[in-house]
Order: structure tokens, then sequence, then C-alpha cells
């Protein structure tokens, strides 16, 4: 019978004009158009000077932010009031005010007389435009004191070190995200039309009148879910090795364990909505609605730890916190299920409740 059941599932998604396609074409394009399109790297950031010192000194401070590349010199003068004239035109991002002593404080190492004025109408652009600043700071004093022979304070208390992403490539934090929204995605939607697709179709009721069970009806539609998801995995990976030269540090095998988990909770999400649903249309309201908490809400976009106490809490019964989590720390960190075990523990009382809940709601009686 199972074999039977699975059979039918398996002609039923390949006979579909739309869904293999949609499967196929889905993750490729995530994997090979977000990764350039949505770029982390803030570049030509409009700068403003105000050069109080105007010697040597505050020239090569200058000069360096420029030629980091990040940077396009909008104005260079003394005129404060100019400054946030042309930021409150949004035409500058950010000041750079140089005290009239720069030259003689810097070379006593007393401080750091440079402030810094940031326009955080765009909050990212703001806060990494600051950042970059600070950077080609810290690079100016190194080259000084470099070139002077000596070790000052300013120089000898910096010290910087990334784990995991030396480089501070984006891409390499972006791509496991974009694996688990695919599988999500994917995993998640096509399993909210499948009954009731049926039911439109009035297949639905030659099921109802033969000795199946709901457990075995339910179980194999969530199969061919878990081959699909395989293969977005499996593609997902060899793009970001032939295209990005990215390899999983972790057991590849570890990803498919945790992939499997969360199908359990999207597929049966997925299947408890075609139940209760009487056209597609309300399934993929429904189903979008899910999607969308689940994505913003996950941690892949802004840190949960920096969400207010009620968000946290809500997090606790959202899939996709689960799985983004383990999908970086193995892909990233080369983790295993003992290091994430809460979030094996997360998807694996999520999926039992889903499944359940997915067979118990399935009624042969319609």
């Amino acid at each position: 019978m199972w074999k039977y059941l699975l059979e039918k599932e398996f002609k039923q998604f390949f006979r579909d004009p739309g869904l293999p396609r949609m499967a196929l074409a889905f993750p490729v394009l995530m994997m090979l158009v977000f990764p350039f399109a949505v770029s982390m790297d803030i570049r030509n950031i409009n700068l403003a000077v105000v050069d109080n010192c105007m010697s040597r000194e505050s020239s090569l401070l200058v000069d360096k932010c420029i030629s980091s590349g990040y940077f396009r010199l909008v104005s260079h003068g003394y005129s404060a009031e100019d400054a946030m004239r042309l930021m409150d035109d949004n035409k500058v991002d950010a000041i750079i005010t140089i005290m009239p002593d720069f030259d003689r404080q810097t070379a006593l190492g007393r401080g750091l007389p440079v402030g810094i004025k940031v326009n955080t109408v765009n909050g990212t652009k703001g806060s990494l435009g600051s950042q970059y600043i600070l950077q080609c700071v810290r690079m100016y004093f190194s080259d000084r004191n470099s070139s002077a022979g000596m070790a000052s304070a300013q120089s000898a208390d910096i010290s910087e070190k990334y784990y995991f992403n030396p480089g501070m490539d984006y891409k390499l934090f972006m791509i496991p995200a974009l694996i688990v929204i695919a599988i999500t995605m994917v995993t998640a939607f096509l399993p909210a039309l499948n009954i009731v697709s049926e039911k439109e179709a009035g297949t639905i009721e030659q099921i109802n009148v033969t000795p199946v069970s709901k457990t075995a009806f339910i179980v194999c539609k969530m199969i061919p879910y878990w081959a699909i998801a395989f293969f977005i995995l499996t593609a997902c990976l060899i793009i970001a090795w032939a295209v990005f030269g990215y390899v999983c540090r972790g057991n590849v095998l570890w990803l498919y364990l945790f992939t499997v988990l969360d199908i359990l909770v999207m597929a049966g999400l997925g299947l408890l909505i075609s139940n209760y649903s009487s056209n597609a249309q309300q399934a993929m309201f429904v189903i979008w609605f899910f999607a969308v908490i689940f994505m913003l809400m996950s941690g892949i976009f802004t840190p949960i730890a920096s969400m207010p106490d009620w968000a946290r809490f809500i997090t606790y019964f959202n899939p996709m916190r689960y799985f983004a989590d383990a999908m970086r720390a193995v892909f990233l960190k080369g983790s295993t299920p003992a290091d994430v075990w809460y979030d094996v523990a997360g998807l694996g009382v999520l999926g039992t409740v889903m499944v359940t809940a997915a067979i118990l709601s399935y009624r042969k009686s319609e």
C-alpha cells in the first residue's frame, strides 16, 4: 500500500507542468542572483571634511579615507555649517571634523581630535559608514606610527580578529541563509497546495473510500518533499562551491539531517493548512502569512538577540530560527548536532507537533 501511495505522489508531482520547474528554478536563481544583487558592501559614501587644521597630517588622514574606495569626497573646507547643510539636503552621508590642533595632539599621543557625524536615515549605510571611517583612522595612525618608529597607545590598543569569516565576506554569511529560505519556501508552499488541489480536482474522494490509514496518507505525502529538499540542498551546495568557492566546514550529512527535521515541520504545517483550506487561493494566503513571519523572525536578517523580549519568545515557535542557526553553525563553523542540540530539539518537537496535527486534522469522511 505504501509503495502505491508513494508512486501516486511522485507521478502527481511530475505530471504538473509548473511544480518541477519551480522546484528547480527557484533555488538556482536565488543562489546565483541574490548574493550579487543584495550586496552588503556599501560604497560611494558621500563624504564632507571640515578641516580646521589644514596641515600635512590632516591631508594624509583625508587621503587615507578617499583611497579606501568606500568614500566619495563631496566637500573639503573649514565650514561646519556648510557641511551640515549638505547633510540636511541628503547630499552628504558622513562628515569628518578635524580639530585645529590635530597635528600637535596626534604627535603627543593625547587622544583622537577628530569628530564623526553620520546621516543615519539609512541605518545600514550610516552604521557601516561610521565603521569605515574608524577603520581608515586606525589605518592612518598605524601607518604614521610605523613610519615614525613609534608604538603609541592609539595603535597598540587596536586588535581585531574575525573568526569563521576572516575576510568579512557577506556572501559567505548569506549562502547558508539562502539555502534555508529556498528549502523552506518550496517545501512549505507545495504541501499547502497538495491536499486542497485534490479536493478541487475531486480525486480526494477516491482516497476516502479506500482502507488507507490517515497516518500512511500524510506520511506518503511528505516523503516526496524530502526528495525535493535534498535536491535543492545538493544543488545549492554545488553552486556555492562551483560559483563562489565556498565549501561546508562541517560534515555535509548533518545538513541533510537538519533538512529532514525542517521538512517535518514545514511540510506538516503545509499539509495542516491544506486540510483546512477550501481552495488553493486560501491555502496560498495562509502559508504566505506564516512564511513571512518565519523569515522576518528567524535571525536571518536581524539578530534575535537584538529583538525585544516578547519577540524573542515568539521565535522559540519559529522553525526557521533553529534551521538557520544549525545551517550556519555547520556550514561556517563545522559544528555537529551535539554542539547545536537545542536546534535539534526545537525542530524535533515542532515537527512532531505539526505532523501529529496534520494526521489528526485529515478527515476521510469528507
